[in-house]
């Protein structure tokens, strides 16, 4: 089996998966803390004929601090996998950043932004691919 330091090739997507994942999160939770005002301001325009106009503050936090719990559990799980060669946290890391996805995904949804929910499709996929990858057995 090809092997690269001592990881498969799973191994190591699982990894990419979790820098991806964390860069991701990481960048959009920390827009939406120090943007707080510029995102309410698009989110109120985005979400104006919808019934997540009027809970869009509570919404916002909450979308912000589920993105940063899991940009840290990707982020943990890879430097855990580094120091113990166990891809199991990122595992945890990645189901956190699905729920995450499908949030987002159900508010361009509900705003009918269909572009914008394919687009997060796209990193729907890569999740689930990285996620099925842990019932495959090396």
């Amino acid at each position: 089996m090809l092997e690269f330091a001592n990881y498969n090739p799973i191994e190591i997507m699982q990894m990419l998966s979790a820098i991806f994942f964390s860069i991701v999160f990481f960048q959009s939770s920390i827009d939406k803390i120090l943007d707080r005002k510029g995102n309410i301001e698009f989110f109120e325009e985005h979400f104006k004929t919808t019934l997540l106009n009027k809970v869009l503050s509570p919404l916002l936090s909450l979308l912000t601090f589920l993105e940063l719990i899991a940009a840290c559990i990707c982020m943990y799980g890879l430097f855990y996998s580094l120091l113990y060669q166990n891809t199991d946290f990122i595992f945890y890391g990645l189901v956190t950043s699905g729920i995450v996805l499908l949030m987002l995904l159900f508010g361009q949804r509900i705003a009918k932004d269909y572009a914008g929910a394919a687009d997060i499709t796209i990193y729907f996929i890569l999740c689930a691919i990285t996620i099925l990858s842990y019932n495959i057995k090396g």
